[in-house]
């Protein structure tokens, strides 16, 4: 038999207020199959990126432009500019160890959500000298240059420097909201905007005067963090991937409490949780990180993804998984060597 209908509450209301959370449980538990059968993250993730692919190649190689370039402690600091879709020039940029090995790696740092890629290269919000590593992205890019790579630093669609009027206007919580709701009425993702964009930075690694053959990795933060792991997936000249306060699972993370919309990928959560998609970038070096009193990717998730991939990658070396004491920040210490190490060893 049916079961009997509820009754309805105080107000006369048959839903009682429950609202489509009954729906929500059900997809975070069980999402429906895959549109293909077999589909993984790394093949979702390409079809993200495809539309926007189109869109690069219709505009044409852009030649990067050198604008400026200064010294910095024990590297040289370039800034470039880059180009992608038409009419969407963005900086970048490189740093180059006084004394780097010849084929020294070269890896792509990525920035979450802030003032962009001065975050990472030791500048404040409006390119003086910042001499505070508090922010959460700790230099992190002068960190890498220091262990022996060229690191290049791209300012992301929607961060930072890469806003427009309307994404910064009082009543937007921020850009990332405005250009998922704009393109996802399109049908199409930021997610797949940004990967193929960086893809074309990868592209450009020749115009900024570097070997694009040395190997190539890349490390994130946070967001910056989500774009390293997608962009490992989809893009296998990238060999090692470096993530800082983002390993975690889907469930006790960005399903748990409000993270920004930029977060929720289209479709990923089909393919698996988020360790699950993770361990697609195996048997390529993995390196984790998380700070134990991260409140918005908790301790308890991190090390539930770091038990199934440790499970995933098996014994070798090829994952390595650290934590420390503070919180939604990159500490480096041990993921940063490991995974220059990793890159030059790749030699």
């Amino acid at each position: 038999m049916p079961d009997a209908p509820s009754p309805p509450d105080a107000t006369g209301d048959p839903s009682r207020g429950v609202g489509a959370e009954p729906l929500l449980e059900r997809v975070r538990r069980r999402p429906p199959s895959p549109p293909a059968s077999g589909t993984t993250a790394a093949a979702h993730l390409a079809s993200l990126a495809v539309p926007f692919r189109s869109l690069i190649d219709a505009s044409g190689p852009v030649t990067p432009r050198l604008l400026d370039e200064a010294a910095g402690p024990g590297y040289t600091r370039q800034r470039w500019e880059l180009g992608a879709y038409p009419g969407m020039p963005f900086a970048a940029y490189v740093l180059r160890p006084h004394r780097a090995a010849p084929g020294a790696p070269t890896v792509l740092a990525l920035h979450g959500h802030g003032y962009g890629s001065r975050q990472l290269v030791g500048l404040t919000e409006d390119g003086g000298t910042d001499p505070d590593r508090s922010d959460g992205h700790g230099h992190f890019a002068e960190s890498l240059a220091a262990l022996g790579a060229n690191v290049v630093v791209p300012d992301v669609v929607g961060f930072g420097q890469r806003r427009s009027a309307a994404d910064t206007a009082p009543d937007e919580p921020s850009a990332c909201a405005r250009l998922t709701r704009h393109l996802a009425f399109a049908g199409l993702s930021l997610a797949g905007a940004r990967l193929a964009e960086l893809t074309a930075v990868l592209d450009s690694l020749a115009g900024l005067g570097l070997d694009p053959g040395a190997p190539l990795g890349a490390a994130g933060h946070s967001g910056g963090s989500l774009l390293a792991s997608c962009l490992g997936l989809v893009d296998h000249r990238v060999r090692a991937v470096a993530l800082s306060a983002y390993a975690n699972t889907y469930a006790q993370s960005i399903l748990a409490m409000r993270h920004c919309p930029c977060n929720y990928v289209p479709g990923l959560a089909r393919t698996g949780e988020m360790p699950d998609v993770l361990a697609g970038l195996a048997p390529r070096p993995l390196l984790i990180e998380t700070g134990r009193a991260d409140r918005i990717f908790p301790l308890a998730g991190f090390r539930a993804a770091a038990a199934s991939l440790e499970r995933a990658y098996g014994a070798g070396g090829a994952l390595t998984v650290a934590e420390h004491d503070g919180g939604h920040r990159v500490d480096g210490r041990v993921i940063h060597p490991r995974l220059v190490e990793h890159l030059a060893g790749a030699r």
